[in-house]
């Protein structure tokens, strides 16, 4: 089978806060505005296909209401068509689609399909908001219904038809005439996956397979594994929520998987849990296995018996037949449990944090009480398998968090996060985690293994990968592929760790700045004396975001509109001050067919790289956006440069 099997398969992650699923549970979101069972699974599916995804904030708003562009795009992906989308991007069908409008392709894709048509007056009008009259109608049509064969008036004999064959199942829309939210799109389009077809040629045909369990996602290496079975990913994304789900792949005509269909509540791992008792000791695996045949995985890494120690955790993955591994002890006090101390379903420690109790844990914990100091032995979804008194024990803490740049504190259990906290002094560091009475304590770890990291060969200061690396650039969670494949200087690596494989399995970045150092626009505003025409005071006003900004008094000769990029301290006074000041290099006009993904951009016979959180502005509109957004605007694209990264993307009409 195939060496990458994740041991976080009750864990929903991906680049933010990530949850833990209890067993049995719902598939659950990512997005904290997500709740309802359905639709979760649906955004879920479409993400892990690259159709959709949220919003900065960490939000989905699934009651925002899409227009009819945005529909376009969706459908065109659920087509698997953006492979032709270049033959269509010049092209003028509609007179208010221009091909400099951002989803010219995607709409002339669409029209040239036979899915969409104009209004009476031969426009198209992007803007305007898509009903679930016209979606419904546009996903029927890819379904092989043809007008002439839906009989009665449109738009209600399509929503007929589709109440019928599927489309509609748990969508919410009870009128055709009202616009289409994203979470009723986003439940369209998971129905259209299994829905019935039309007479006619389908546009959206798919091959739905048999129930199995997603054991492997490889944004990477663009593989995914379901059943044992690998399959080559159509669209490469770095989800990971739905692994551990039992549900169907579904492929497309080339055999590449699309997505993944969970089927709500399905998991693989069970309730057991068995505490090693000696380096090396294999005793009560079979048990917990049913046999004496599995693989053994550690922190998401193959092992063997040998590097098993004593404290380890183990659990068992029915999906993949694998005993799962973590080594994660945690000291902390002992603060409450539910429903009794003599039986506890979760336990309260680490500031506040309630974590379930394996029903094996049971026994450890009944002889301990609230108000001790304790050890916790956690499986690789953050449960609790044991605990054993901290003044008793030779088992020692050795949990680490690491901040993301919000400031959530992500304790790593083997393989996945789990949220204990927030502190936002620490944003974007790796941190040693304990409790004691008083709260959670944390320290800042550096150092660690060496070196350049080049994602391309897979090694890191001359040290190999391990296939579930975890990267974190200033605290937010990456994949590999999202990296510059020419290389991450050395740095940039704030922290790396080996596994007791001598691999690397968890790597944070700083973003190659310092703490103090900021890239935004920059705004001046002077003063002078009415009697002598001459300057008194100068202020620079930095604006790094919609929300971000830095107000310096300064001497500093700049123009308004200016990028630069800064140091900044408080003097004496309290007052922010330059401790270094410069303007960044411009790369002017930079074509789309210039970007090596997300992560480089060549121009001038130069590869430059660009970090995940580049920071993107809009000079027509006067506000900042997302990568994806700015690439998607079109018209004329700059680059600002400073040491070599690019720092800021410009775009405008």
């Amino acid at each position: 089978m195939k060496k990458r099997i994740l041991t976080w398969l009750l864990a929903i992650s991906m680049l933010g806060s990530l949850l833990t699923v209890p067993a049995g549970a719902a598939a659950v979101t990512k997005f904290s505005d997500v709740s309802d069972s359905y639709t979760a699974t649906a955004v879920e599916a479409l993400r892990l296909m690259g159709m959709l995804d949220g919003y900065g904030d960490g939000t989905f708003r699934p009651d925002t209401v899409l227009n009819r562009a945005q529909f376009c795009k969706m459908a065109v992906y659920a087509m698997d068509g953006s492979g032709e989308l270049g033959r269509y991007s010049t092209v003028t069908i509609f007179p208010d689609v221009k091909p400099s409008h951002w989803a010219s392709a995607y709409i002339n894709m669409a029209s040239k399909k036979g899915i969409i048509s104009g209004f009476a007056d031969g426009k198209f009008k992007p803007s305007q908001t898509v009903t679930a009259g016209q979606a419904v109608t546009i996903l029927m049509r890819g379904l092989g219904y043809k007008d002439e064969d839906m009989g009665g008036v449109w738009p209600q004999s399509y929503m007929a038809e589709a109440q019928t064959n599927g489309l509609l199942k748990s969508t919410g829309i009870t009128s055709a005439y009202a616009g289409l939210t994203r979470a009723q799109a986003a439940r369209l389009f998971l129905n259209l996956f299994e829905a019935k077809h039309g007479k006619g040629d389908a546009l959206f045909s798919y091959k739905v397979g048999e129930e199995v369990y997603l054991t492997a996602v490889d944004g990477g290496k663009g593989t995914m594994t379901a059943g044992g079975k690998s399959y080559t990913m159509a669209h490469p994304v770095a989800s990971t929520s739905l692994i551990g789900s039992k549900g169907k792949a579904v492929l497309n005509s080339a055999g590449e998987i699309l997505t993944f269909l969970p089927i709500t509540g399905s998991n693989g791992v069970s309730n057991a849990a068995v505490i090693i008792s000696a380096n090396g000791s294999v005793a009560g695996l079979d048990s917990l296995a049913g046999s004496t045949s599995y693989n053994i995985y550690k922190n998401g890494s193959p092992a063997t018996a040998a590097d098993l120690k004593r404290y380890d955790v183990a659990t068992y993955a029915s999906a993949t037949n694998s005993i799962i591994i973590s080594d994660t002890r945690v000291s902390t006090y002992y603060e409450d449990c539910k429903p009794s101390p003599s039986n506890p379903a979760t336990i309260t420690v680490l500031g506040g944090k309630e974590l379930n109790v394996l029903p094996t844990a049971a026994d450890s914990l009944s002889k301990l009480k609230p108000g001790k100091q304790i050890i916790l032995l956690l499986t690789a979804d953050g449960q609790v398998a044991g605990a054993e008194d901290a003044n008793n024990t030779g088992a020692r803490g050795n949990a680490m968090a690491v901040v993301s740049e919000k400031g959530d504190v992500q304790l790593v259990c083997g393989g996945a996060l789990l949220n204990i906290g927030t502190a936002s002094e620490y944003a974007g560091q790796v941190v040693s985690v304990y409790a004691d009475k008083s709260g959670l304590k944390l320290n800042k770890i550096s150092g660690g293994v060496g070196g350049d990291l080049l994602p391309k060969e897979g090694t890191l200061g001359g040290r190999k990968l391990a296939d579930n690396v975890m990267l974190f650039d200033g605290g937010r969670q990456i994949a590999l592929s999202e990296l510059s494949q020419t290389g991450v200087n050395s740095g940039r690596v704030s922290y790396a760790r080996t596994n007791w494989a001598g691999q690397v399995d968890l790597i944070v970045l700083n973003n190659g700045l310092a703490e103090d150092v900021i890239y935004g626009r920059a705004i001046v505003d002077s003063k002078y004396d009415p009697t002598t025409g001459k300057e008194t005071d100068r202020t620079i006003t930095i604006v790094c975001s919609d929300t971000e900004k830095y107000t310096v008094y300064s001497g500093n000769s700049v123009s308004t509109g200016a990028f630069v990029a800064a140091s900044i301290k408080k003097s004496v006074n309290d007052r922010l001050m330059f401790t270094r000041f410069d303007t960044m290099s411009k790369l002017s006009n930079v074509s789309s067919g210039a970007w090596i993904g997300k992560t480089a951009v060549n121009f001038g016979s130069r590869t430059y790289e660009v970090p995940s959180n580049v920071q993107c502005y809009n000079d027509d509109t006067g506000k900042w956006m997302t990568l994806d957004d700015a690439k998607a605007y079109g018209g004329t694209m700059n680059l600002y440069v400073y040491d070599g990264v690019v720092r800021i993307v410009e775009v405008k009409a």
